[in-house]
């Protein structure tokens, strides 16, 4: 009998070779399902019983391979980044056959992990290693970003674009948040080999698995604007996208339920290269200076030949009269359909029907709301003027 490490290896190199086989594991939710069947499979292919129960239990310890570097064959997807030392660690997941659907990437990747197959083969390795993995697994390349203010339908848009069967959308994946914010942890990180990972995890996060896809889309994280710079010189030529809203609604809603970024502490400025806005005690004075700094960094770096600027009042009609042209992506009746069929529902909560909730949260808006939205309207009224004279 081998030993539980020999065990995982053997059964291992069986699932790396045989794709079909790889999607066969992951279809059961259920351990003892996920069990019966890879004794079934152990069998057929001459693997006696005692070594695929060594397989099943060694990689059902957290423990085994934890810190060994392994990449995955092709399918696979960095789930989430860790730092290990001076190395910044993906964590792979297989995520079957099923186009990624769900609102965030998150909510996409919990799902893949939680299954048997995923807590059974684990892959991970540093950034570094996917230069040479990528030159045998391309990814799509990028078709357009997607920045955002935050709650001006961001979500929306990629909801919208996944809806259309030939795209791949990435939407506000923690493992690209992890190298935007890297040099916070390597400050001798040079430009150069930051924008070289941000140009491998988009790759990375941009595999084609049906082999149909042609258009990968990747929506932000709405401090991300504050990084333009390092995007556009990791994808010089890669149009983008600023979504943005009312300063008074948006500020009603960030208030209602803050994001991570309008948490004072949560995100490390310093690693934008600016300095943690003060106001702290504050709330609505907070938020507003967050927002003011996301706009800023927009109308730093827009330019009309790559850039579009999008209010959150023209969505949805906005995604095939100018989003995607932006893109050069044709959009025909079918895709238009599905498109508009997908608008009816909310796109945070795709089972219930959308309502339109702007009076309400203007009617809720208070005298310092009201206060802090109207020290946002210079950078409102700049972020309009190349919208209104298209």
């Amino acid at each position: 009998m081998r030993s539980p490490a020999q065990a995982i290896e053997h059964v291992r190199a069986l699932v790396e070779r045989d794709p079909s086989l790889q999607e066969r594991f992951y279809q059961p939710d259920d351990p003892a399902l996920f069990r019966a069947l890879m004794l079934e499979v152990a069998r057929d292919h001459g693997i006696v019983a005692a070594d695929a129960e060594a397989a099943i239990a060694a990689g059902q310890q957290a423990s085994v391979d934890a810190d060994r570097d392994r990449l995955p064959p092709r399918g696979w997807l960095p789930a989430q980044a860790r730092w290990r030392d001076r190395d910044l660690v993906l964590d792979w997941a297989y995520p079957g056959s099923r186009r990624l659907c769900e609102p965030f990437f998150e909510a996409s990747m919990l799902r893949c992990r939680s299954k048997p197959f995923n807590r059974t083969f684990r892959y991970a390795a540093p950034i570094d290693a996917l230069a040479g993995w990528l030159q045998a697994n391309a990814g799509l390349a990028p078709t357009g970003f997607i920045f955002h203010m935050s709650r001006c339908g961001s979500t929306l848009v990629s909801q919208l674009l996944a809806a259309m069967p030939h795209t791949v959308v990435i939407s506000e994946a923690g493992p690209i948040d992890a190298v935007v914010q890297a040099r916070l942890t390597r400050p001798d990180l040079d430009l150069a080999q930051h924008a070289a990972w941000l140009r491998w995890i988009v790759g990375a996060l941009g595999q084609a698995r049906s082999g149909e896809e042609r258009h990968l889309f990747i929506k932000l994280d709405s401090w991300h604007a504050l990084a333009l710079p390092l995007f556009r010189m990791a994808f010089p030529t890669v149009p983008w996208i600023f979504l943005y809203r009312e300063p008074l609604d948006v500020l009603v809603s960030q208030l209602r339920r803050r994001g991570t970024h309008m948490v004072p502490g949560l995100i490390a400025w310093d690693a934008f290269g600016f300095e943690a806005p003060e106001c702290a005690e504050e709330p609505e004075a907070y938020c507003a200076e967050v927002l003011k700094r996301i706009c800023d960094g927009v109308l730093r770096d827009f330019a009309p030949d790559t850039a579009l600027l999008v209010n959150y009042q023209e969505l949805p009609a906005a995604l095939w009269s100018a989003i995607l042209p932006h893109f050069g992506v044709a959009c025909g009746a079918d895709d238009r359909a599905a498109m508009a069929d997908v608008a009816r529902y909310d796109a945070k909560s795709p089972e219930r029907l959308f309502t339109d909730d702007t009076d309400s949260k203007r009617d809720a808006a208070t005298d310092r709301i009201r206060a802090a939205a109207g020290r946002l309207g210079e950078r409102y009224a700049r972020l309009e003027a190349p919208r209104l004279s298209r």
